[in-house]
């Protein structure tokens, strides 16, 4: 089986985030948000847009404090996306599934085709990633993120599922300086 080609992915991509993110905005005017990411799990095809804002990060400091009987470090919290006030926003709209099932599930297809070799599955999955980080970058490029309030300590963040912090940091961090 043939590797899916990136730049319709990543185009793709691009253009539903980019309308994901449009309705957002509109529905989360007043709200002071403290970062975005992308959360891959790249062997399946699957990104989902996240924010978290500053209220949610604020009350999930003080859970962590509470259940551990101490502070918890925000930058702790940032990097889980999955607590994440607003995790996965784009599956709940309408546009998204239509014009991402089709990608999502020849990427997914490929990658867990049984006759695919871990190396060159390891390989596609780190290019997807590549591609997430362009897309995030084309995103910050395009102004879409200051349609929305943010706090002082805004970031964004591109991950996969089970990846450590540090490597999809600098990945990213390599992706804005060759893009």
């Amino acid at each position: 089986m043939q590797a899916p080609h990136l730049l319709p992915i990543e185009e793709q991509l691009f253009t539903l985030s980019m309308e994901s993110l449009r309705l957002f905005a509109d529905q989360h005017q007043d709200e002071r948000l403290h970062g975005f990411g992308i959360d891959c799990d790249a062997e399946m095809g699957i990104f989902l847009l996240c924010f978290d804002s500053e209220a949610a990060l604020a009350d999930g400091a003080r859970e962590d404090a509470d259940r551990f009987h101490g502070a918890a470090r925000p930058a702790q919290l940032t990097t889980n996306m999955g607590d994440w006030k607003y995790h996965g926003f784009n599956l709940d709209q309408a546009h998204w599934d239509p014009g991402w099932e089709p990608f999502r599930e020849t990427i997914e297809a490929y990658l867990t085709d049984e006759a695919m070799e871990e190396e060159p599955a390891n390989l596609y999955i780190e290019q997807l990633m590549r591609c997430a980080c362009r897309v995030l970058v084309r995103i910050e490029r395009s102004g879409m993120l200051d349609c929305t309030k943010t706090d002082p300590g805004f970031t964004t963040l591109v991950m996969d599922h089970g990846e450590v912090h540090q490597e999809a940091t600098l990945r990213l961090k390599t992706m804005r300086i060759e893009s």
